[in-house]
């Protein structure tokens, strides 16, 4: 019992030690300059929330299904991050020396998951709550109370799913993970030849050349693999591309942050070898990259055989999957060590860029363009500075 809140303390040590390796100056533009986008993002949302408040009260779709599956998804994604986050922090290395059994750091994960979900919990309620208030529909705070219970579900059933899993962390701990056993030839030994060699999957924690087999990647190739199918066969049956490049375009950059891992850019290993950033940047975006190109070409090619004629559009989304893909990747090295953070800020930039386009056309993009290039500014300084 007297271990519980050590995970807690261990997160608030390294959020603190990370803000007071910040400079100042950048975190007075961070507090200032996200604080102004905050503020008018959230007038933007109030006035189009209030423009659209009679076709959302009568919307029983998004009432009865919509908002609650979105709620659920929310809290399970959220849950299962935080899961992670606290096991990582309950299995560190450098507790190895504490006797603490598989239950007690199981039980501390537990509580700081808890501790970390309940403000969240209470940020849902009141942003349902309030957009409820803002389009006049009846009984906001029931809808907020409502709200914040679906995301706890949905949160408390990921959390616990997550820390079942604990029991891998220990097998995970007691393995070397360079050693080969059996002097057996790696099985993708043919494809380990670069310079530094088979970089991804160590940062996946994996053997060169080798990949063990997982239910969590059988059961993410499945769904992905049926994705595809899905996607590819309403473009073949209705003849047009839309679909199924839209597919492609979205499942390939989902794969592409899903694997990618850029924390080793922290190792003081690796700044101090001869490897520059961007060879080593690209080496971590490698692997992530092939994946992610190997599931659009499917519904790449169903696309096109659906639609000859609109060959443009799975090549654009290629293009678009590229360019996407390179900009995670450098918000991915920007947060190295949070690929939590890396992907919120990037969806949230994306969605910003996305919806600021309707009121001023493409030149936003310059804006996502020079926010990309200052984050890999900063990434290469603290690559090579430390």
């Amino acid at each position: 019992m007297r271990h519980d809140r050590l995970v807690l303390t261990l997160i608030w040590r390294e959020l603190s030690a990370g803000l007071r390796s910040m400079r100042r100056r950048d975190l007075a533009w961070i507090v200032t300059g996200g604080g102004a986008l905050l503020a008018y993002a959230i007038a933007d949302i109030v006035v189009a929330l209030q423009a659209a408040s009679t076709a959302l009260r009568q919307a029983q779709a998004l009432w009865t299904a919509g908002l609650p599956g979105s709620l659920l998804c929310l809290g399970g994604f959220a849950g299962s991050a935080i899961a992670r986050l606290c096991l990582s922090c309950a299995f560190a290395p450098f507790l190895k020396a504490l006797p603490l059994p598989l239950m007690e750091r199981r039980r501390m994960a537990a509580v700081a998951a808890c501790a970390l979900g309940v403000p969240l919990a209470f940020i849902v309620a009141a942003t349902v709550g309030l957009g409820c208030f803002v389009i006049a529909k009846p009984l906001a705070p029931a809808w907020g109370l409502g709200a914040a219970m679906l995301f706890g579900a949905g949160f408390g059933a990921a959390a616990v799913l997550r820390l079942r899993s604990a029991r891998g962390l220990v097998h995970a701990d007691n393995t070397d993970p360079v050693s080969d056993p059996g002097g057996r030839r790696p099985s993708l030994g043919a494809f380990d030849r670069s310079t530094p060699a088979w970089l991804s999957s160590w940062a996946w924690g994996l053997p060169a050349g080798r990949v063990r087999f997982s239910w969590r990647l059988a059961g993410a190739g499945i769904l992905f693999g049926l994705a595809a199918v899905v996607a590819g066969s309403i473009s073949l049956v209705h003849h047009d591309a839309v679909p199924a490049a839209m597919a492609g375009l979205t499942g390939g950059l989902l794969v592409f942050m899903l694997s990618a891992r850029f924390h080793p850019l922290g190792s003081p290993v690796l700044r101090t070898a001869p490897l520059g950033f961007v060879r080593a940047w690209l080496r971590l975006a490698r692997l992530p990259l092939q994946l992610s190109l190997a599931f659009f070409l499917l519904p790449a090619g169903a696309a096109l055989a659906a639609e000859p004629s609109a060959w443009a559009m799975p090549l654009a989304s290629g293009f678009w999957l590229l360019a996407l893909n390179g900009a995670y990747a450098v918000f991915a090295a920007y947060f190295m060590t949070a690929p939590f953070v890396a992907a919120l800020s990037f969806l949230g930039a994306i969605a910003y860029a996305s919806y600021e386009t309707l009121e001023y056309g493409r030149t936003v993009l310059i804006g996502f363009a020079a926010l990309v290039l200052f984050l890999w500014h900063q990434a290469q300084r603290r690559y090579r500075h430390g």
